[in-house]
C-alpha cells in the first residue's frame, strides 16, 4: 500500500517527465503540491512556491503593438531568416501549416513567445509547474487547482 508522500513523488516524476524537468528538479522544501483526485485518481496536479515578485506577463496582442523590431519595411526578407552568433550564421526556415478545419486559426497558429513586463511587481506564490492527465484536459481541473493554490496561499 502507498503512502500519501510515496503517490506525491510518483506524480512529481510523471510530471516532471512530461513537463521536461530533470529528475528532482521541481521540487523543492518550499513547494507546495495540489493534487486534483477524481474517482479515486489523481487527474492533475500543481506546483505552487512562495515569490515576493513576479513579473506580469502582456497579452499577446499588446506585446505585438509593445514589439521593438524595427518597423523598416525595406529590411531584405534574408535578414529577416538569418541569425548570426559571432561568425555562426543560422538560417530560419519557415513552415507553412496546413489548415486542419475542425480547428480555429489560433490554435493551429500555436501560442507564440510569452514577453513579460520589464518591471517587477510584489505577489505571494508563483506556479513551477502544472500539469493534467492528457483524458482530462479542457475540463477546468487546471483553474480549479490555480484557484485552490491562491486560496491557500493568498
Amino acid at each position: 500500500m502507498h503512502t500519501e508522500q510515496q503517490e506525491v513523488q510518483e506524480v512529481i516524476k510523471v510530471v516532471e517527465k512530461e513537463l521536461g524537468f530533470g529528475e528532482g528538479q521541481l521540487l523543492h522544501k518550499l513547494c507546495k503540491v495540489y493534487l486534483f483526485v477524481s474517482g479515486g485518481r489523481i487527474a492533475g496536479c500543481l506546483v505552487a512556491e512562495p515569490i515576493k515578485a513576479a513579473h506580469e506577463v502582456i497579452p499577446s496582442s499588446a506585446s505585438e503593438n509593445r514589439s521593438n523590431l524595427p518597423d523598416n519595411k525595406t529590411e531584405s526578407a534574408q535578414a529577416k531568416h538569418t541569425l548570426e552568433f559571432g561568425k555562426i550564421s543560422f538560417k530560419r526556415e519557415v513552415l507553412r501549416r496546413h489548415n486542419h478545419p475542425d480547428k480555429s486559426k489560433e490554435e493551429c497558429q500555436g501560442p507564440g513567445a510569452i514577453v513579460c513586463e520589464e518591471e517587477a511587481v510584489p505577489a505571494l506564490c508563483g506556479f513551477r509547474a502544472i500539469w493534467v492527465v492528457p483524458s482530462r484536459r479542457r475540463k477546468g481541473i487546471a483553474s480549479q487547482l490555480v484557484d485552490a493554490a491562491r486560496e491557500k496561499l493568498l
